[in-house]
C-alpha cells in the first residue's frame, strides 16, 4: 500500500496542477472557436414580456432595442409550413384544443388577447402561483424535468388567478402578468428570415421531427445564414439529426451535454477534451423557486436552488468556456439584479422576456466586470 500510495501521490499531484493551469489556459490545447456575433440581449420568443409572444410585432420591437439575438421554437403544420411556435399544441396559445401539425398554416387561429408571461416573479403555493407584489397574480408553472441546461416549462395544468396586466413596455414591472399585442398571428420561420436578414436567430427543435429539421436547415441554406442561426434542442437525439442536416450552423449544448461538460470540469478533464457546441444557453440558478419552478414542490425547488447554484455558478467554469470560444448565455432573467448577477461571472448575454428592460440595463451600466 505505502509503494502504491509513493507513486499515486505525486501523479495525482501532477495532474491536478496540470488539469488547473489548462483550465486557466485552455488555448495553449486549442484553439478558440470564432463566432460570428455576440449575443448580449437575446430576446426569448421575440420578447414575450413586451408583446405577445413569438410574432412580428415582438420580434419588431426587440430589434427597435438592439437586441443581438431571437430565441424561437419552431412547428411543422400540416401543409409543411414551418412556423414560430412554442407549443405544439394550440391550447394555451390560442385556446383551440388542436395540435399545430394537425392544420394548415392558413388554418392556423390567432393567439390569445393576451399571453401570460412564464417567468415573472412568485411565490408557488401548492398548485397556485402567488405573484408578487400583492394582488398580482400568476398561474402555476407544471413539473418540469430540471437539468443544467433548464428545460422550457409545458402547458399549463392549473387555472389561473385574476389577473393584472402590464402591456406599456416602458413602465415595465417584472412581477407576474400577461402580455398584450396588436398582432396575434402566428408566423412563419421564412418570414422571420426575410424580415430580419442579419439577426442571430436560435431555433429550438423540440421533437425529432426529420421534416421540420429537414425545412429549416433548407431554409437557412436559401437565406445564406448558417453562421448566424444556432441549432438548440435539449434532446442529443434531435441535435445529432440537426448537425446532419446543416452541419455549418453552430450548436448549442443539449442537457445531456450540459452534464457531461459539468462532470468533466468536476472531474478535472474538461481542459483536455473537445468542445464542438459554441454555445451554452443555461438557465440561472438564482432564478429557481423565484420566477422559474421546475418541479410543483417548493421543498424540491428550495434543494434545486442551493444544488444548482453550487454546480452551476463557477466563474473558473464560464471563464474556461469563454476563453475556449463558447458563449454563455443565460435565461431567462427578467429583473435588474439577474442581470448583474449573469454578467458579473462573466456571462456573453442574457435572454429576456423585456427586451426594453435589458437594453436600458446595458445603456446605463454596461455588462459588469467579472468579479475576481
Amino acid at each position: 500500500m505505502s509503494s502504491l500510495l509513493y507513486y499515486a501521490l505525486p501523479a495525482l499531484s501532477s495532474y491536478v496542477m496540470l488539469s488547473i493551469f489548462f483550465l486557466r489556459r485552455p488555448r495553449l490545447l486549442h484553439t478558440p472557436w470564432v463566432s460570428a456575433f455576440c449575443p448580449r440581449l437575446g430576446a426569448h420568443r421575440g420578447g414575450s414580456g413586451e408583446r405577445l409572444e413569438n410574432t412580428m410585432e415582438a420580434m419588431e420591437n426587440a430589434v427597435a432595442q438592439r437586441a443581438d439575438l431571437l430565441e424561437l421554437d419552431c412547428q411543422l403544420t400540416r401543409d409543411g409550413v414551418v412556423v414560430v411556435s412554442h407549443d405544439k399544441s394550440l391550447s394555451r396559445q390560442s385556446g383551440v384544443n388542436r395540435d399545430v401539425g394537425s392544420l394548415d398554416f392558413e388554418e392556423l387561429p390567432l393567439y390569445k388577447e393576451e399571453l401570460e408571461v412564464y417567468f415573472s416573479p412568485g411565490e408557488r403555493v401548492g398548485c397556485q402561483r402567488r405573484a408578487e407584489p400583492a394582488g398580482v397574480g400568476s398561474q402555476p408553472q407544471p413539473p418540469a424535468l430540471f437539468s443544467p441546461l433548464g428545460p422550457t416549462p409545458s402547458p399549463r395544468a392549473c387555472s389561473p388567478p385574476p389577473q393584472q396586466s402590464f402591456s406599456d413596455p416602458s413602465s415595465h414591472n417584472p412581477s407576474g402578468h400577461f402580455a398584450h399585442g396588436s398582432d396575434r398571428h402566428m408566423v412563419r420561420l421564412e418570414d422571420v428570415f426575410r424580415s430580419f436578414p442579419r439577426m442571430p436567430i436560435s431555433v429550438e427543435v423540440k421533437e425529432q421531427n426529420e421534416e421540420l429539421i429537414r425545412k429549416i436547415a433548407g431554409l437557412v441554406r436559401h437565406y445564406e445564414r448558417d453562421e448566424i442561426t444556432i441549432w438548440a434542442s435539449e434532446k442529443s437525439s434531435v441535435m445529432k439529426k440537426c448537425k446532419a442536416a446543416n452541419p455549418e450552423m453552430p450548436t448549442a449544448f443539449t442537457i445531456s451535454r450540459g452534464f457531461w461538460v459539468l462532470l468533466l470540469y468536476y472531474l478535472g478533464l474538461l481542459p483536455f477534451i473537445s468542445i464542438p457546441e459554441r454555445f451554452l444557453i443555461s438557465f440561472l440558478p438564482t432564478i429557481i423557486n423565484r420566477t422559474y419552478f421546475p418541479f410543483s414542490c417548493s421543498g424540491l425547488n428550495q434543494l434545486a436552488a442551493v444544488v444548482s447554484k453550487w454546480l452551476i455558478m463557477r466563474k473558473s467554469l464560464i471563464q474556461h468556456l469563454e476563453q475556449r470560444g463558447v458563449q454563455v448565455v443565460f435565461w431567462c432573467l427578467n429583473e435588474e439584479s439577474d442581470f448583474e448577477v449573469a454578467f458579473r461571472l462573466g456571462a456573453t448575454g442574457v435572454i429576456t422576456d423585456y427586451p426594453t428592460a435589458l437594453r436600458r440595463y446595458l445603456d446605463n451600466h454596461g455588462p459588469p466586470a467579472p468579479a475576481s
